[in-house]
């Protein structure tokens, strides 16, 4: 992943969507729906039927086998009009105004193709979210939660985001040098890296630096350095067959510490990672040879 694409990844991982209404709806020829905006997301899949929207002047098709992401329009219009009978999949969710502010970011598009050949995945998720929703039981949140974050990573996964760096820069607070904070993390990891010297390349107070790191990751700068670190220390234990001592180092840690951080995180030691990541690698190889063969 390069920079962009990394802070990113850590602000999707903040993202806390709060499912509020999932449906199947049949809907006849002429139908509509008028509003003078929406404060939710709605994901919208129509298994047959097509229809168009118009938001703000501005006319959309809606097809069939295709995942639709309308975005929040407080203070715009939008109409929906049902062309040909349809059958859909829906469901409306909110987020904080922080996470709002992460989903712009990803600049996605209205709609995201989905391969038909998944289109019972698609569905099977959204009629998850509809069973939690009608059901009241303990777990009913945790299901409602881990469905809508599927469907949104499903989403993002398929479609292009665009990045372009000038705009993507204007949406976060203090703009392009956080990109460059971050790299210098990812070019100094061996060494011994300190606050003071993230604040320089920054022009920032370190006090200042740690509030707005964290606003930005989720975490404090000394916090990311050493999940970075074990990232990496894990990369190497997978790809290569270095000694640990030797991979500690490349990593910036103490010879005594990789082992101690690496276990506290993944429950297991340096030497068990790398055996299990193998041999994970190996299964996949084989099975990636039997599914050929078997072609």
């Amino acid at each position: 992943m390069d920079t962009n694409e990394r802070i990113l990844q850590r602000q999707i991982a903040l993202l806390d969507p709060e499912v509020i209404m999932a449906a199947y709806s049949v809907k006849d020829v002429g139908w509509t729906d008028n509003r003078d905006g929406i404060d939710f997301y709605r994901f919208c899949y129509l298994q047959e039927g097509t229809a168009v929207v118009i938001m703000n002047g501005k006319t959309y098709d809606v097809e069939p086998k295709k995942l639709y992401l309308l975005r929040p329009k407080l203070f715009e219009t939008y109409e929906v009009i049902m062309q040909k009978k349809a059958k859909i999949y829906w469901c409306n969710f909110r987020v904080e105004t922080q996470d709002f502010k992460y989903i712009k970011l990803l600049r996605l598009p209205l709609s995201s193709s989905i391969p038909i050949e998944d289109e019972q995945y698609v569905i099977s998720i959204v009629e998850r979210m509809i069973q939690a929703h009608s059901q009241e039981t303990i777990t009913s949140s945790l299901k409602l939660k881990a469905a809508i974050l599927e469907l949104l990573s499903y989403y993002i996964d398929n479609s292009a985001l665009r990045l372009s760096k000038d705009p993507y820069y204007e949406c976060l607070e203090g703009g392009a040098k956080w990109t460059e904070v971050i790299d210098y993390i990812e070019k100094n990891l061996h060494h011994n890296i300190q606050i003071e010297d993230l604040a320089k390349v920054a022009y920032l107070h370190p006090n200042y630096l740690i509030t707005s790191f964290r606003t930005i990751m989720g975490c404090s700068p000394i916090q990311y350095v050493t999940e970075r670190r074990l990232e990496l220390a894990k990369k190497l234990l997978k790809e290569t067959d270095l000694p640990i001592s030797e991979i500690a180092g490349r990593v910036g840690m103490l010879n005594h510490y990789l082992p101690r951080l690496l276990k506290r995180q993944t429950g297991i030691t340096p030497k068990q990672y790398r055996r299990f990541m193998r041999a994970e690698l190996l299964r996949a190889q084989e099975g990636k040879v039997n599914k050929e063969v078997t072609e």
